[in-house]
């Protein structure tokens, strides 16, 4: 949930080439409750098959259906939503995906999504987007999986987190070749954020998810390990 000090609760409202800082944004987005943030699926070691599913919406039609391989939703004029499915804990192996990403207007997010704690960090790869204002300080880029990413860092001040209201960085990698289908090294774009100073703790969940608000869209995603 890119932090969004709009995003989620008041809905005004997100190896090889690194650079120093070069741009600095300041763009709010719509802000999440704690609500956002519930747990699911078990508390075991990272496995193959799917075992977590997020599944957060608040006003408008948003449509959203899950299973053991996958995820489908559909949404007009939603004031935000957050959805997707993948594992509990989360880990560096790669992740696959594939289908589609359609979104007309408003503002879509297409993610690798996660949290970690000890430092408690909210992290996204986001390999396609619709609409998404940027925020934060460019701290470098990585090429992976056939096309670089700007590496984004933010600083939440007590905003709603997996901890409750808190003080947390977010990391972004946005790839810039969009995509809807393919693998992600997620390893990759972790070693690349350790290299500028931006740090993971213990990893909590982490989905292939879908979030967004305004507009319409549809989005329909095969995952796996």
């Amino acid at each position: 949930m890119v932090a969004f000090s709009s995003f989620l609760a008041a809905l005004a409202g997100i190896a090889s080439s690194l650079a120093a800082p070069v741009e600095e944004r300041n763009t709010d987005l719509i802000e999440r409750g704690p609500h956002n943030f519930v747990l699911g699926g078990h508390n075991d070691v990272r496995r193959s098959s799917i075992n977590y599913n997020q599944d957060y919406t608040t006003g408008g039609d948003v449509v959203y259906t899950h299973s053991s391989t996958g995820f489908a939703v559909n949404w007009s004029n939603p004031q935000d939503f957050v959805v997707g499915v993948g594992w509990q804990p989360g880990g560096s192996s790669p992740i696959k995906f594939s289908g589609n990403f359609g979104v007309g207007s408003g503002v879509g997010l297409l993610s690798v999504y996660g949290w970690s704690t000890n430092p408690l960090v909210e992290y996204y790869i986001m390999e396609d987007n619709f609409g998404y204002p940027s925020q934060g300080t460019v701290k470098g880029s990585v090429t992976s999986d056939g096309s670089s990413y700007t590496i984004w860092e933010n600083t939440r001040v007590n905003e709603p987190s997996i901890q409750g209201t808190a003080t947390f960085n977010q990391y972004i990698s946005i790839r810039n070749s969009k995509r809807s289908s393919g693998t992600v090294t997620v390893a990759n774009h972790f070693n690349a954020w350790k290299s500028l100073g931006m740090n993971l703790g213990t990893l909590n969940y982490q989905v292939i998810a879908v979030e967004g608000w305004g507009g319409q869209g549809g989005v329909q995603q095969t995952v796996s390990n």
